[in-house]
């Protein structure tokens, strides 16, 4: 979630019902180097608790050592990532690369826990590839080296976020560990969740590109686990609005032009699936005064509904 779970997102994200939020994804190295960018990573505010600093690395005293920087910004928990797929932070042994060497995962969490005060939690993956599927073992090391809860995306490194996640390794890590075990990948949906609880009996469930776009879905799903009762999905100028205020949060979080620059990636998530929606993202990514940005929004919206409500009279004709 690297660009996409930053202070403001998590904000919103809380708003809509998520009961907890995690950083992104934040080095080691360069928490350890005093890089100003990444230091920046660190900072939360209260509305976003209970908040989690991820952090990732290769060397056990180096993480130790962000773990205890990390610390010093005063998160409810450290999230260690050894699930991360992406090829920059792999091409440097951090995220899901740890997977293939358990004993240095192992000497990493006893590094961490061991240097701070905080609970720590682990983020995998099942394995590097389908031939190495190592989340149990890599789970019982996580447990006996002091974490306190572990999240299993259902897919190897291989797969990237290509087929199915395969939810039966969640059951079977619940059953092989005696500490919380998380629930992640392929929920999108109030449904998606009620089935993951059930086929796997996890103890939480982590939504992630669920959320890209559609806060919505903390709130919606918590409504349909208290009462069963799926909620009507966000209209396109319910969406739209909501763009709005994040670009205003970004823009208060980073300043200009950079808020408006970073704001582009979600308003890719905001519009996705709506007619004309590409033709209205590249004009946004040409733009940068605000209120040029928010009067296209507001047209397209206009437009939009136009369309559906025609689309309604034909129906009823």
């Amino acid at each position: 979630m690297a660009g996409i779970s930053d202070s403001p997102a998590r904000k919103i994200a809380r708003v809509h019902g998520a009961d907890m939020t995690v950083s992104e994804l934040v080095a080691s190295e360069g928490l350890v180097r005093n890089c100003r960018h990444t230091r920046e990573l660190l900072k939360f505010d209260i509305s976003e608790r209970p908040l989690g600093i991820q952090i990732f690395g290769s060397i056990p005293a180096r993480m130790a050592a962000a773990a205890a920087i990390a610390a010093s910004s005063s998160p409810d928990f450290i999230d260690i990532n050894f699930g991360c797929p992406a090829r920059k932070v792999v091409d440097k042994n951090g995220g899901s690369s740890i997977l293939k060497d358990l004993k240095l995962l192992g000497a990493i969490v006893s590094a961490v826990v061991d240097a701070v005060e905080i609970p720590i939690t682990v983020k995998i993956r099942a394995g590097w590839n389908s031939d190495s599927l190592v989340y149990l073992e890599a789970g019982k090391v996580i447990q006996d080296r002091g974490a306190v809860a572990v999240t299993l995306h259902a897919r190897t490194r291989e797969q990237g976020f290509s087929g199915d996640a395969d939810w039966e390794m969640i059951a079977r890590l619940k059953d092989h560990v005696g500490i919380a075990v998380i629930g992640n990948g392929d929920i999108f949906t109030p449904e998606d969740t009620v089935r993951m609880f059930e086929r796997t009996g996890c103890d939480a469930v982590m939504i992630g590109r669920g959320s890209m776009g559609n806060p919505w879905i903390f709130h919606r799903t918590k409504h349909y686990l208290a009462t069963g009762e799926i909620l009507p999905e966000p209209k396109p100028r319910q969406k739209i609005e909501m763009a709005l205020n994040h670009l205003d949060m970004m823009i208060a979080h980073y300043g200009m032009p950079r808020g408006v620059f970073k704001m582009r990636a979600h308003f890719c998530h905001y519009l996705k699936g709506h007619p004309g929606s590409a033709t209205i993202r590249a004009a946004i990514n040409r733009l940068l005064s605000v209120d040029e940005i928010r009067a296209l929004l507001w047209d397209y919206a206009s437009g939009l509904e136009d369309q559906l409500q025609g689309a309604d009279v034909r129906l009823s004709a």
